[in-house]
C-alpha cells in the first residue's frame, strides 16, 4: 500500500534554503521530505540538533518534525492529497 501524503505538503524545489527533497527510498520511494543542512539543524554545544528530516506544511502548521506523520494521518490536519487513479488493466 502506498502511503498518501497531506494535500498540505510543500515541496517547492529551492523554497527552502540549505534543504533538499530527498525520498525514503528503498523502503519507501514515494515518501518525500526536507533534508535541512547545518545552517538549521547547528546548536550550541552540549544542546540536542534540531531535526534534520522534516516536513513543511504549507496549511500554516510550519515546519513538522517528523517524516510520516503527514502520510500516515498521525496529524490531526492530515487531508489526504488527489492521488491519480491506477492505469486500468486491458481485459
Amino acid at each position: 500500500m502506498t502511503p498518501i501524503p497531506c494535500r498540505h505538503l510543500d515541496y517547492t524545489d529551492g523554497k527552502f534554503t540549505s534543504c533538499e527533497i530527498r525520498t525514503c527510498a528503498p523502503d519507501f520511494p514515494d515518501v518525500r521530505y526536507w533534508f535541512r543542512g547545518s545552517p538549521w539543524t547547528e546548536t550550541p554545544r552540549g544542546q540536542s540538533p534540531n531535526p534534520a528530516k522534516v516536513q513543511f506544511c504549507g496549511a500554516g502548521r510550519g515546519r513538522i518534525n517528523g517524516i510520516f506523520q503527514c502520510y500516515n494521518g498521525e496529524m490531526r490536519c492530515y487531508e489526504p492529497a488527489d492521488m491519480p487513479a491506477p492505469p486500468k488493466e486491458k481485459a
